[in-house]
């Protein structure tokens, strides 16, 4: 499934236009703003979670940034979180990438959450995160988007 992540800034009408096409919305920060864009879920800071899941309630979405943070992810995992995001290229313990040892110990998503060229993805993919980020160039124009995406999309393994 596809995920957007939008500012809460963002208008209902752009909202309503990501889910027709089956994407699911998130709303970065505020959880107050899910209901009145009509967003899917909040994608918050780890220590946001137990607030947030409070405020969309158990069918919203709740999504927690841990950056290189076992301990982050841990804890939002234990609050609620639906996937936890990443920084893939934070610092490792032990020489082993944070995506790996999360999805070897956890059944909750992992998102590897900064963006992604698709040469990284021989580096990444080994790691097995449930989702990744596009570059986030692909904002710059439709054509551009469907490059960028279709480069990382061709180079992952069918499903």
């Amino acid at each position: 499934m596809a995920s957007i992540l939008v500012p809460s800034s963002a208008g209902k009408e752009l909202v309503a236009l990501a889910q027709s096409k089956g994407v699911a919305v998130l709303v970065a920060g505020d959880p107050s703003h899910v209901s009145r864009l009509g967003a899917d879920g909040v994608h918050v800071d780890a220590e946001a979670v137990e607030d947030a899941r409070r405020s969309v309630g158990r069918d919203g979405i709740v999504g927690a940034f841990a950056g290189s943070s076992r301990h982050l992810a841990m804890t939002a995992a234990e609050a609620g979180a639906d996937y936890v995001a990443l920084a893939q290229t934070g610092a490792s313990v032990g020489g082993e990438p944070i995506v790996k040892w999360w999805a070897e110990i956890s059944e909750i998503p992992c998102v590897a959450f900064e963006p992604v060229e698709a040469a990284d993805l021989d580096t990444l993919l080994p790691q097995t995160p449930d989702f990744i980020r596009p570059p986030d160039a692909m904002w710059t124009d439709a054509e551009t988007a469907h490059r960028l995406v279709s480069s990382l999309t061709q180079r992952l393994p069918e499903k």
